[in-house]
């Protein structure tokens, strides 16, 4: 993508004459669904949102050192004025919207349907979701939306979205879900919905609704090399935004949960070792001692659900976990020897980072392992085998096996040492098995350590 534009961008109006092109009405099919009702329903609940951001005066000039002389008339600061969206989810008045509509704001106004114009305050922000909640008291209460599943969203579902592009404030326009699960790059957690309904600047922190009314996302970006649509618009999926939301409101910030499991993808010579069903899923690498997942998972384990949410990869496991607020339990489901488990966990606050010390090098004594093409030090490791030399163009120098780095299981059982090591693959190729499945740790040829993995090394024949 050449250009991916967040839709914070203030409305344009043109002094131009427009041009009105008038076509035939075309025919209305039965199949399509009929939005007039539902946007209907749900249009009182959206507004629009105007955030003004003082111009900061020109080098030079902090605003504090200006000299006026005698009827000198000072003229007012100038500021820029934003339009985005955003929909009321109380009725006792708290607004969501994205984080980049407000963000710089000294002051902010939200417009209702019937014209009604009311001052807003922040409640609080997540940056790393780019949602705020926003509250407003208009003395009554307000007429709002609920969240729904977007978890359960199809490609092809219709949707409906409502906002205030380019300051045109109630425009609605209907499409479908083109795809799911997008990451865009523009943020830590990205796993938008991409939809074909018409989204343009201004539309930032609107509803995405599905035909029940329930709103499944938060129309947050589009790809425009123009900067107008063109059919490629993303939201936030409800899943994400809805309890950050709910936090935000609780307490005015998003403190994530933590799960304590490393995890790394699945690949096909994994899923053959280990006898899985498929590559879907995240497979356990380690467990954190002291981790919500300690003594419920162990490496080997392969995650295919976390509250209620299919987990298809690591990423997906990542996505689902920061859905999850600290504090909250949570339904695990895992594939292990053969057979599904479940269990219920607690996600906690992801403890600070420890104060390692990094202990001087000894010199190891040295266990060739031909069949690996490496050499391992004689000294435990403290839960695995070090590796302290690599054959060029061996069998774990194909894999990106480096020295330095450490074997922790093979085919999914603790290693201690060289000599269980040993053991252990003198026991694969009695069995005629092809080759060894590796949980490393260390560093890769790229010099970036991404924690434990598992490593597929075929035998030398």
């Amino acid at each position: 993508m050449t250009s991916l534009r967040r839709l914070l961008l203030a409305a344009v109006f043109l002094t131009g004459t427009a041009a009105l092109v008038l076509t035939a009405p075309a025919a209305r099919s039965s199949n399509l669904p009929q939005m007039a009702g539902l946007a209907a329903r749900v249009m009182p609940a959206v507004v629009s949102i105007a955030s003004t951001d003082p111009v900061p005066p020109a080098a030079g000039n902090s605003g504090d050192d200006i000299t006026l002389a005698a009827g000198t008339v000072l003229p007012p600061p100038k500021a820029v004025e934003a339009l985005g969206s955003g929909f009321v989810i109380a009725p006792s008045g708290y607004i969501l919207t994205n984080a980049h509509v407000i963000a710089g704001a000294a002051s902010i106004s939200v417009t209702f349907q019937d014209g009604t114009i009311v001052p807003a305050t922040v409640t609080g922000r997540d940056t790393d979701a780019d949602i705020a909640v926003l509250k407003v008291n208009t003395g009554h209460p307000l007429p709002f939306v609920k969240f729904g599943n977007s978890t359960a969203l199809r490609v092809g579902d219709w949707v409906l979205a409502i906002g205030n592009p380019y300051g045109l404030p109630g425009s609605t326009s209907a499409g479908i879900v083109s795809a799911l699960d997008r990451n865009i790059n523009e943020g830590t957690y990205d796993d938008f919905i991409q939809t074909d309904a018409a989204i343009n600047r201004g539309n930032s922190g609107g509803p995405l609704f599905n035909e029940k009314g329930e709103v499944i996302g938060v129309d947050s970006a589009i790809y425009s090399p123009s900067g107008g649509s063109i059919g490629i618009g993303f939201a936030i999926p409800s899943a994400m935004a809805q309890p950050v939301a709910q936090s935000l409101m609780a307490s005015g910030s998003m403190v994530r949960g933590w799960l304590g499991a490393a995890t790394q993808e699945v690949t096909p010579a994994i899923q053959a070792t280990l006898h899985l069903p498929n590559t879907a899923g995240a497979l356990v690498g380690s467990v954190s001692p002291n981790g919500p997942a300690n003594g419920i998972l162990q490496p080997g384990d392969v995650i295919t659900a976390l509250k209620g949410v299919a987990i298809t990869s690591p990423r997906a496991l990542f996505i689902r976990t920061a859905q999850i607020p600290a504090g909250s339990k949570a339904l695990i489901t895992f594939w292990r020897n053969g057979s599904a488990h479940s269990a219920t966990l607690c996600i906690t606050v992801l403890p600070p980072p420890l104060d390692e010390t990094i202990a001087p090098a000894t010199a190891p004594a040295a266990i060739a392992i031909p069949s690996l093409g490496l050499t391992l030090s004689a000294q435990p490791a403290g839960g695995g085998a070090t590796i302290t030399a690599v054959t060029a163009k061996g069998p774990a120098s194909a894999a990106g096996i480096l020295a330095g780095n450490v074997i922790e299981q093979v085919n999914g059982q603790p290693t201690a040492s060289a000599a269980a090591l040993q053991a252990q693959l003198r026991q694969l190729t009695q069995a005629k098995l092809p080759a060894a499945t590796l949980l490393i740790t260390g560093d890769t040829a790229n010099g970036t350590d991404p924690g434990p993995r598992w490593v597929s090394v075929v035998f030398t024949k």
